[in-house]
């Protein structure tokens, strides 16, 4: 084995000049061909030009909301530790967002498996042979071996390759694929806030259904406490069994749909409990929400900038990326492919010399390959990556427009709020006070138990009313954090 060092440092030494050698002769040869090479890219470039959200803007201000906006876990505004709970078990266990990690993970993979085409690739390479050597074929020198005789032969040894990637077609894959790998993690933050807003949104209208059963509970009171005073006029014959009977069957009515809320909160909660990925069978209850009033100064206008935090944009932006990657790598088919390949080891007719220092044996040189006719596949293959990227900004732009559209209209409703809060209290005010007069005169004898259900009723109507605002405030803080990405902060 001592004997077979000088020669492995010897066949080193050749191949490192013979690779200098190649590489010289290599570097005119890929020069001229590239010149006469057949790269005719006329009518295949992208025509598609990306909107700028930015451009859309003609708002103003709104710094301070958009600095409110860009928390992270935007639902803490809300003010209630139970939902906060939600959240995290929600995080933690949902299904959608395990599944945006595994893509996330694969398309890690994917991009490492790319990655490795532009690394150098090295592998041992061991071939033992017996047979028979035809005497009309290469017939190894005597006392080896000669025609008609079964002779072994052994070659071990390293084989190596590297693709010079002179046109960038790797490196294109490589940006292609990190994109791609970007998006999916974009498309996990979408989940992340899809999810998280559902909750928000079930969790508030379980809050408002709780509101709602108050208020349904206090009208029960104050029907009974008519029914109580209609029986005393009854009895002292200010009116008649109608006016009982109505009262009684108002009573029933409201305890029927009472009846009804529950059954609807009941399954609010079940629907919660599904979001969160609580099993039915597990030991978890909701009791009553305990929010924060939802108390935020929303200005006329906010800056579109924002909405490049929406992680589905980034996630379109990704792919634009993505596939401007895939469209470069298609056209540096068009330029040669240059490969080095190299092998290091021994080889030898006859097993029983394959180890001798006489076997001994390297090699090395470029590899190249142009394309000069293909039948139009690679201008086909080019036209093809080049309409992803239209495909992929004008869904890109869509996706701009509408969201535009969504953020306007969640400021427009956000903003009539107020003023709509504003006279639903004055009316509420109003009709509490016409409700007391009502009742003033029917306990003495001056209105019909008729005014003192028509004013009855229209003050349960308008606390509904008043409900609903509150839950619609509730959700437009929901829905301004979704508009505008939730928190999410995209890479620059």
């Amino acid at each position: 084995m001592r004997s077979f060092l000088p020669f492995l440092r010897h066949a080193t030494l050749s191949m490192h000049t013979a690779m200098v050698a190649s590489i010289g002769s290599l570097t005119i040869l890929c020069m001229s061909l590239s010149l006469s090479g057949c790269a005719n890219f006329q009518n295949l470039l992208p025509k598609a030009v990306a909107l700028d959200a930015k451009a859309l803007d003609t708002g103003k201000g709104g710094a301070q909301i958009g600095a409110d906006l860009a928390q992270a876990a935007w639902w803490q505004s809300l003010g209630d530790p139970q939902l906060d709970t939600l959240m995290s078990r929600a995080l933690q266990t949902n299904p959608s967002l395990a599944a945006a990690q595994y893509r996330i993970e694969r398309a890690q993979a994917a991009a490492g498996l790319v990655q490795a085409n532009s690394a150098p690739q090295v592998g041992a390479a061991g071939d033992l042979s017996y047979g028979r050597y035809s005497e009309n074929y290469q017939v190894p020198k005597p006392p080896i071996g000669k025609a008609g005789q079964n002779v072994g032969q052994g070659r071990i040894g390293l084989d190596f390759s590297v693709d010079l990637d002179l046109w960038g077609k790797n490196a294109a894959l490589l940006r292609a694929a990190t994109a791609q790998m970007n998006a999916a993690s974009f498309d996990r933050d979408a989940a992340h806030l899809a999810l998280t807003t559902s909750i928000a949104r079930t969790y508030v209208q379980l809050a408002a259904q709780y509101a709602l059963s108050d208020v349904l509970q206090d009208t029960l009171k104050q029907r009974g406490a008519i029914r109580d005073l209609a029986r005393q006029r009854v009895a002292s014959g200010l009116d008649t069994q109608v006016e009982l009977m109505q009262s009684t069957a108002n009573q029933a009515g409201l305890r029927a749909e009472i009846v009804q809320l529950d059954t609807t909160m009941a399954v609010t909660r079940l629907q919660l409990l599904a979001l969160v990925g609580v099993l039915p069978s597990e030991p978890m209850t909701i009791t009553r929400p305990q929010m924060a009033a939802a108390n935020v100064l929303i200005p006329a206008q906010l800056p579109l900038d924002l909405l490049g935090r929406r992680p589905e944009l980034a996630a379109q932006r990704a792919r634009i990326a993505a596939a401007v990657g895939d469209a470069d790598q298609a056209r540096a088919q068009f330029y040669p492919n240059i490969n080095l390949a190299g092998f290091i080891g021994m080889q030898s007719f006859g097993l029983g010399q394959l180890l001798a220092a006489g076997s001994v044996t390297d090699s090395v040189g470029p590899a190249l390959r142009l394309p000069i006719f293909d039948g139009g596949r690679l201008r086909a293959n080019f036209a093809l990556r080049t309409t992803d990227i239209d495909i992929a900004i004008s869904q890109y732009n869509q996706s701009v427009l509408n969201a535009v559209q969504d953020a306007g209209e969640v400021l427009t409703r956000a903003n009539a709020l107020q003023r709509e809060e504003d006279a639903s209290n004055a009316a509420l005010i109003a009709i509490r006070e016409a409700y007391r007069l009502a009742m003033l005169r029917y306990e003495g004898g001056i209105a019909s138990y008729l005014t003192v259900l028509t004013v009855e009723s229209q003050l349960l109507l308008q606390r509904r009313a008043m409900l609903e605002l509150q839950l619609r405030r509730q959700e437009s803080l929901i829905g301004l954090h979704r508009a505008f990405g939730g928190g999410f902060q995209t890479i620059q």
